[in-house]
C-alpha cells in the first residue's frame, strides 16, 4: 500500500520544456531542465512532480526519467484539462514551474521478487522502476496491458525482453491479473499502476496477500461529489472562520479567502493539499490513505473531506 510518511511541503522551482517527442497513440514525452544551471533534485522510481500549467492548472505526473525530468502524457478527451492543454499548446522552449519530487509509490529495491502490472498510462511510474531493478540485476517481471502495439509506450524498449510481457487487447493476448497473481509466490512485491478496473481484480486478486507486499497508485480517482453537508472551518494560527458551504471543498474556500495552500490533483490521490487537524472530526473521502491511518496521523485532505463534526480546526 502507500506509503504513511507525511508527504513534506513542495516547492517549486522553474524549468524549460526541451523537448516533445511521439511516444505512442495520443501520448507525448515532455524533458523538462533546468535553465539556470541549477541541479533538479533526484528522485527515486515511482516519485512524481507536479507541473503548473501556465493557464492556471496544476497536474501531478510521474517521472520516467530524473536526469532529466522526463514525463509521459496520454491526451484524454474526457479528463480534466491538464493533457489537452499539453498537447495542444506546449511548445519546446516555454518555461514552467514544477513542484519537488514526491514519492507516494516508493520501490523496495531490495526485494528477492518484484512483479510489475501496468495498464495503459500506468506504465509511467512503473517503467521507471523497472529500468532501476534492471539496473541492480534484481529479480523481475513485468505485465504491461495496453489497446495495441501502437498504443504502447516504450513498445521497442520492452518488446522481445523475456522479463516483459506485453498484452495486447486487439490480439487476444490479455491475460489476467488474477492469473497472474495467482502464479506470483506470496513473498514478492506486487506493484499495479492503471485504470480503474485494472485496480479492482488487482485488489481482489491479492486481498489474501500481506498487505505490506502489495504497492498501489492510481491515475483517476473514483468520482467523488462534493460534501452535502456544511460545516465551519477555523484556522488555529490565525483564528479565521470559514464556512463551508454545502457542494463546496475546503479547498476551495481556503483558496477564494487567499489562504496559501498546496495542493495539486484535486481528486484525493496525490496526498499534497494533506493538512493537520487541530481539532474536530473529519470525514475522510480520500484514496491516498485509510481514515486509520488519518486518524493516527492526526491529517486530513482539504480537497475533498467533508466533517462529521460541526467544525474543523486545521492547523493552517
Amino acid at each position: 500500500m502507500v506509503s504513511i510518511e507525511t508527504p513534506a511541503p513542495v516547492s517549486k522551482f522553474p524549468v524549460r520544456l526541451f523537448s516533445i517527442t511521439y511516444a505512442a497513440t495520443d501520448a507525448l514525452l515532455f524533458e523538462f531542465r533546468s535553465h539556470d544551471g541549477w541541479t533538479l533534485p533526484l528522485a527515486p522510481p515511482g516519485a512524481h512532480i507536479d507541473v503548473h500549467l501556465p493557464n492556471g492548472l496544476v497536474r501531478p505526473y510521474s517521472l520516467v526519467s530524473t536526469s532529466p525530468y522526463v514525463i509521459a502524457v496520454k491526451r484524454e478527451a474526457a479528463g480534466r484539462g491538464g493533457s489537452a492543454w499539453l498537447h495542444d499548446h506546449a511548445r519546446v522552449g516555454m518555461d514552467f514551474e514544477i513542484g519537488s519530487p514526491r514519492n507516494v509509490f516508493p520501490l523496495q529495491e531490495n526485494a528477492a521478487e518484484t512483479v510489475l502490472l501496468a495498464g495503459g498510462i500506468g506504465i509511467t511510474p512503473i517503467y521507471a522502476m523497472f529500468q532501476e531493478l534492471e539496473r541492480q540485476g534484481r529479480k523481475v517481471a513485468l505485465h504491461y496491458w495496453c489497446r495495441s502495439p501502437e498504443h504502447a509506450l516504450f513498445r521497442a524498449e520492452l518488446e522481445d525482453r523475456i522479463d516483459v510481457t506485453l498484452h495486447y487487447s486487439d490480439r487476444g493476448t490479455r491475460s489476467s491479473v488474477a492469473a497472474i497473481v495467482a502464479a506470483t509466490g506470496l513473498q514478492a512485491e506486487l506493484y499495479c499502476c492503471g485504470p480503474e478496473r485494472m485496480l479492482a481484480d488487482f485488489f481482489l486478486a491479492t486481498s489474501d496477500r500481506p498487505p505490506e507486499h502489495v504497492h498501489v497508485e492510481r491515475f483517476n480517482a473514483p468520482a467523488l461529489a462534493p460534501p452535502a453537508a456544511g460545516f465551519m472551518v477555523s484556522l488555529a494560527r490565525t483564528g479565521v472562520e470559514l464556512a463551508i458551504e454545502p457542494g463546496r471543498t475546503i479547498l476551495e474556500i481556503l483558496i477564494e479567502a487567499g489562504i496559501d495552500v498546496a495542493y495539486s490533483c484535486e481528486q484525493g490521490m496525490c496526498g499534497a493539499c494533506e493538512t493537520k487537524v487541530a481539532a474536530g472530526s473529519p470525514l475522510h473521502r480520500d484514496s491516498f490513505r485509510t481514515p486509520e491511518e488519518h486518524d493516527r496521523l492526526g491529517t486530513v485532505m482539504v480537497c475533498c473531506a467533508g466533517s462529521r463534526s460541526a467544525r474543523l480546526v486545521l492547523a493552517l
